[in-house]
């Protein structure tokens, strides 16, 4: 096994494959450039949603998944890849989902102005909160070393400790002797489904 805390990104997709198994719907609220995407769709979800804003990232995903053998899946709708913003997920997502994906910040190699939004996240993570299986996972990526993440990660970490613990396990994990804001991981997953 690779080092995992070294990439935190690689670490947050090992966790999250242990909350998946085949047959589940999952979410990636935050394609990118489709290797989160990539990765989820190969744990064999009957669904797998993915959303971006920009078309520039839902076109690269869509290229990488059919490159990797996922064309068919695309095509039948076993997987939508899907130009809208995270915070309309319930206007795509109609059922219940095992886990939901979110790598926050910017687009690799695209404009680091474009980034994504404490509003737009937070109602995003509360939708897919709504929506989780009890003992399903949402992982959050985040990214404080600009100031839209910064606000984000306090936004979120503020929401977290606050949810009810009766109903929620979260868990915050961070690289503490790392310098320059490193990659940090936020877990909810759902005890049980409220009564």
């Amino acid at each position: 096994m690779s080092n995992l805390i070294k990439n935190i990104t690689e670490f947050a997709l090992y966790l999250v494959q242990g909350y998946i198994s085949e047959g589940d719907v999952v979410v990636d609220a935050t394609c990118g450039n489709g290797y989160d995407t990539l990765r989820l769709a190969q744990l064999s979800p009957a669904k797998l949603y993915a959303f971006d804003i920009q078309q520039e990232a839902v076109d690269a995903t869509r290229k990488r998944l059919r490159e990797a053998g996922f064309a068919e899946k695309l095509e039948n709708g076993t997987i939508e890849v899907i130009c809208d913003s995270h915070d309309h997920l319930t206007d795509h997502v109609k059922t219940f989902i095992q886990a939901a994906v979110f790598n926050l910040g910017y687009l690799p190699g695209a404009d680091k102005g474009c980034t994504t939004s404490a509003s737009s996240t937070m109602r995003a993570v509360r939708s897919c909160l709504s929506r989780l299986e009890p003992d399903g996972l949402v992982c959050i990526t985040m990214y404080s070393g600009h100031p839209a993440g910064r606000q984000e990660k306090e936004h979120l970490l503020a929401f977290a400790e606050n949810l009810d613990k009766r109903q929620w396990h979260c868990a915050y994990i961070n690289l503490i002797n790392q310098p320059a804001a490193p990659p940090e991981i936020l877990l909810i997953t759902r005890k049980k489904r409220p009564e």
